[in-house]
């Protein structure tokens, strides 16, 4: 009980508050966008970098990354077929939902959740866990709507916007430096260290605050079978295949089996309805549904931390 009032409700307290402030235009339209743009460019940076850069010595071994990631992959793999036998002819649609159920919201919530839960050990996890599906799920995603949505469409023009698409995300290119500034041993200057700490400090409570603002208009459609179904699969199934991935597959140490569990209780990330927008391929089913599984998550979120956490 301790940890769920502790971490869990005020993190998705602080979700709701973003929401209510928007929704009461405590926070105008454009200071939302201002807000995102410092979480996304400046303040989830800066914390990412310093977390990796500083983080204690510790091995994350594959097999961590392979049942949370290959899990998820898998799912993805399933809906897409699952679309094809149910809805020919629209690639880009199921790509869209695979990535919906598969996708998790690590950068805005999950790494600062689980630094909270863990301490800093949890950081090269998290990190890791960012880039990854950063990388997959934007790239393979990216991939199949491009070639969605030409008639003929050029695989090397296609690799170019996947590859223009992950390479232009802050979040990996500070993962990235943080990791080779950690490999250097050398230590960060006083001046910075302190403008970073600084910095940093701000991510969580702004990139959460600045989720919920997002929420605000978000349409709840008349596709509830629709929208139920990508939820349950993102809430329920992912992290029940998760967790007997590493516990029984994989057979991980309890430390990252519980990060990987929390990681896949997290709701959609708001990524997958930009990529949905951009491409007209179900944004308002996938606002739906970031916006219910961010709502729903707050069980899921406490069970896992109940279950795994308070023990």
């Amino acid at each position: 009980m301790d940890i769920l009032l502790a971490v869990s409700l005020p993190f998705f307290a602080l979700i709701f508050g973003g929401y209510a402030a928007a929704r009461f235009d405590v926070l105008a339209p454009p200071a939302v966008v201002g807000l995102n743009s410092f979480v996304f460019w400046c303040a989830l940076p800066a914390m990412l970098f310093m977390k990796v850069s500083q983080a204690p010595h510790a091995v994350v071994a594959w097999p961590f990354l392979a049942a949370y990631t290959g899990c998820g992959l898998v799912l993805y793999a399933a809906s897409m077929a699952a679309g094809r036998m149910l809805f020919p002819g629209r690639p880009g649609e199921h790509g869209i939902q695979a990535m919906t159920m598969a996708y998790g919201n690590v950068g805005y919530i999950g790494v600062p959740l689980t630094i909270a839960v863990f301490g800093d050990q949890a950081a090269l996890p998290a990190a890791l866990v960012v880039a990854l599906d950063t990388t997959l799920y934007i790239g393979l995603t990216t991939a199949i709507l491009e070639a969605s949505a030409r008639s003929h469409p050029s695989w090397l023009a296609i690799a170019r916007h996947a590859l223009g698409r992950i390479a232009n995300s802050p979040l990996l290119i500070a993962i990235a430096v943080g990791f080779a500034w950690r490999a250097s041993g050398i230590p960060l200057p006083k001046v910075i260290a302190a403008f970073g700490d600084l910095l940093a400090a701000a991510a969580a409570p702004c990139a959460l605050f600045a989720l919920g603002a997002n929420l605000v208009g978000a349409p709840i459609t008349a596709r509830f079978g629709r929208i139920a179904l990508l939820v349950t699969a993102k809430l329920i199934v992912l992290p029940l295949m998760v967790w007997l991935a590493a516990r029984y597959i994989f057979a991980l140490d309890p430390f990252l089996t519980a990060i990987a569990v929390i990681l896949a209780t997290l709701p959609t990330a708001a990524n997958v309805f930009v990529l949905a927008r951009t491409y007209d391929a179900e944004a308002e089913l996938t606002a739906s549904a970031i916006l219910v599984s961010t709502a729903v998550a707050v069980l899921t979120v406490s069970v896992a931390l109940a279950m795994l956490v308070s023990k």
